[in-house]
């Protein structure tokens, strides 16, 4: 009589539950490090594009980010941010911090000013003549003599979630310039770092750079 090599019901059912278990362990993590990735290759993305902006517009038009001279957020020939980036970048549209889907959009306020682009990111900057105009240009020079620049949070996807600033405090609930100026913790040690869809970013004369610990961290690896 031949013998039948097979499993038993019992085998098969202990062998799923272990492939259960290590997927129930396993795919958060994995699920994290796609994530953070994504968002990490968003932000280069951005600062490129930005930078590409800044200096196409300044061979073309004369100026760039630290040259603006108005706050308008609806002519495209006006010496404004809204100007370069509706000339030099695929926008799609624009609201003002006043209006919720723009606040929710970046979790960030009702004073700023968002650009949604095409590719799905957005842009939040502070449309005031202060931040735009006059610290643009005036701001305490840096090492390279370039100005401060004007402060922006970029998100990589826009109104999509989780709308969280990147910092390297363990927070992902951290906004606005306590995760922009996290300069002062280590984001190489991992449980410091939250990587999420939003970083701070700061536009000054021809370039975007990133803004804050976290977001240097995640353009530099």
């Amino acid at each position: 009589m031949m013998k039948k090599n097979g499993f038993t019901l019992a085998e098969v059912l202990i062998t799923l539950a272990i492939i259960g278990v290590v997927a129930t362990l396993t795919l958060p993590a994995l699920m994290t490090n796609t994530q953070e990735q994504q968002a990490r290759t968003g932000l280069k993305k951005g600062i490129n594009t930005l930078t590409e902006a800044a200096q196409m517009n300044q061979a073309i038009a004369g100026f760039d980010y630290a040259s603006f001279n108005e706050t308008s957020t609806d002519d495209t020939e006006s010496q404004s941010l809204y100007g370069l980036l509706a000339n030099r970048t695929n926008v799609d549209y624009q609201l003002t911090g006043s209006d919720t889907n723009a606040a929710d959009a970046v979790n960030n306020g009702a004073s700023n000013f968002v650009v949604f682009f095409r590719d799905g990111s957005a842009l939040a900057f502070p449309n005031d003549t202060n931040t735009l105009v006059t610290n643009a240009q005036v701001s305490a020079q840096q090492g390279d003599g370039l100005v401060y620049g004007i402060k922006a949070i970029y998100d990589t996807n826009g109104q999509k979630g989780p709308n969280l600033l990147s910092n390297c405090n363990g927070s992902a609930g951290m906004l606005n310039n306590a995760a922009q100026n996290d300069s002062s913790t280590d984001c190489s040690v991992k449980s410091n770092r939250v990587i999420k869809d939003q970083f701070g970013v700061r536009l000054r004369g021809g370039y975007a750079v990133p803004n804050g610990a976290a977001a240097r961290w995640a353009f530099d690896n």
